[in-house]
């Protein structure tokens, strides 16, 4: 095997001294540039875990958010549905305070217009006992001018008196 390693070109004294070299560069470069590599690495994966922590609190975040909206959309709906309840009762309570009003207003109308017409009625009655009382004396002094009768002119005194007072 020597024969082969020589025909190859190999030398063991030099690659001994390689594989020295190696080893020494080796414990170097972990010495001072594994470290640094590891330290590298090390902040990036810790840089990594609080990326994604920060981002899991966001998203945590986000759902309290989206949960406090949802309450507060749905107050806010509970609030404008109470408010329009709120007008519409105080409508009906309008509405009903006017219908009251109009009511009142034609009762009250009625109740002139009644009062109108009994005036206009004692009115009338009045002028008709008026006129009936003074041609009543006019047809009683005619008659007693053509009968001197006391039976008549009582008879129609009272029969007078008795029209009068279906008039009332």
């Amino acid at each position: 095997m020597g024969n082969l390693l020589d025909a190859l070109g190999v030398d063991f004294k030099m690659v001994f001294i390689q594989a020295i070299g190696f080893l020494i560069l080796l414990v170097i470069m972990k010495k001072f540039l594994f470290g640094k590599i590891k330290d590298v690495i090390k902040s990036r994966a810790d840089e990594i875990k609080d990326t994604y922590k920060k981002s899991e609190d966001d998203r945590a975040e986000a759902a309290r958010l989206k949960e406090d909206y949802q309450q507060k959309a749905v107050k806010a709906d509970e609030a404008a549905e109470a408010k329009i309840q709120a007008a519409v009762d105080k409508a009906k309570d309008v509405s009903d305070e006017m219908l009251k009003d109009a009511q009142q207003a034609v009762a009250d109308e009625k109740a002139r217009a009644a009062q109108n017409i009994d005036m206009e009625r004692k009115k009338a009655l009045a002028e008709v006992r008026s006129q009936v009382v003074d041609l009543t004396i006019l047809s009683t002094s005619k008659l007693i001018k053509q009968s001197t009768k006391r039976e008549t002119a009582e008879k129609l005194v009272d029969d007078v008196i008795k029209g009068v007072g279906t008039l009332s």
